[in-house]
């Protein structure tokens, strides 16, 4: 897992809470253990992703337009 900041550990729960909901739904034949490890590894990389684009529009040059 990643080292997470302490205002990313709520989006990292929101994240993985999704997830494992979903996968409970899609995976029902699988056990606990699958499950909880799928999610935190999704979970995981839709993190890095949102770090990547927050990196991005920071770097980003000052007259930018992007999405709201």
């Amino acid at each position: 897992m990643i080292r997470l900041s302490p205002s990313e550990q709520p989006v990292w729960d929101a994240f993985f809470v999704s997830v494992t909901t979903q996968l409970i739904q899609q995976a029902n034949d699988r056990g606990p253990e699958y499950i909880a490890e799928r999610a935190a590894e999704i979970a995981d990389e839709m993190l890095l992703e949102r770090r990547e684009r927050s990196v991005e529009r920071r770097n980003a040059p000052v007259d930018w337009v992007g999405p709201a």
